[in-house]
């Protein structure tokens, strides 16, 4: 319909954008912006009292709007918190595709991933742990199947670029993987240590295991027997990685670095 109210305008008109389409154009942008400004909002209360507290009441009390017009956004709670689970996994999207622009050979280029990982968890840490909380039953029964299918796709494209650069690493014989590690098993393994690295250093970093790791590099030291173990050349033994993690920092990733509105734990430095 909208499309042809603006076919049927005058042809001296027709070089311009149809002024309904701009109204209607206008009224989505507000909608979306008003959404963002929700989340942003959902992500203070979240940070203040943890997934388990918030509510829709909270919200609009924190929020100008009104209990009525938050529902025309989000079904329920569990709504917000799945859009604020897929807000994570774009952020960490458009950081894994700057890592992606690296020059370096293939494991470099993997750091870079590691890198992007690891910087998404510090410069929004409430947004990274929602990705897990977003697969608790209890969110995924109550969320909207809309959210859930973008959910889903987002996943599938981080996925992607890691399977991609894997093959990349085989095709380049950079990569030799042992029998039975296909590229599922190792996207896998390089999403556990990374996960895994951040959750235990973030989260208990004041444990004597980790107070003594101080002004070593954990994270780095981790990812490189992961990927030494899966045969990606060169070997941590005949590379300086830890100075292909400083040229990512310096060449992909120097405005992030400065970014940093929290305080990290050394160790994940």
């Amino acid at each position: 319909m909208l499309k042809f109210l603006c076919d049927i305008t005058t042809a001296a008109k027709e070089s311009r954008s149809c002024p309904l389409q701009q109204r209607f154009s206008k009224k989505q942008q507000a909608i979306a912006d008003r959404e963002q400004e929700l989340l942003h909002i959902a992500q203070q209360l979240v940070e203040a009292e943890s997934y388990a507290n918030l509510t829709m009441d909270k919200l609009t009390a924190a929020s100008p709007y009104s209990k009525g017009t938050i529902y025309n956004h989000f079904s329920s709670k569990e709504d917000v918190i799945t859009a604020l689970c897929n807000a994570s996994l774009r952020h960490e999207i458009s950081l894994f595709k700057k890592a992606l622009r690296f020059e370096g050979n293939t494991r470099e280029i993997a750091l870079a991933l590691h890198q992007a990982y690891l910087l998404a968890a510090k410069l929004q840490p409430v947004l990274f742990s929602c990705v897990l909380t977003a697969k608790s039953p209890w969110v995924q029964e109550k969320s909207s199947p809309a959210r859930l299918t973008m959910q889903q796709e987002l996943e599938k494209e981080v996925t992607q670029m890691i399977d991609v650069l894997l093959q990349q690493a085989i095709d380049a014989n950079e990569l030799q993987p042992k029998a039975g590690a296909t590229v599922d098993l190792m996207a896998f393994a390089n999403w556990a240590i990374s996960f895994g690295s951040i959750a235990l250093l973030s989260s208990a970093s004041e444990t004597y295991s980790i107070e003594r790791l101080q002004g070593t590099h954990p994270f780095l030291f981790n990812l490189n027997c992961v990927l030494d173990g899966m045969n990606w050349l060169p070997l941590s033994s005949d590379w300086d990685y830890s100075q292909s993690w400083l040229r990512v920092e310096k060449e992909i990733f120097s405005l992030e670095q400065q970014q940093f509105s929290v305080a990290v734990p050394e160790v994940l430095k």
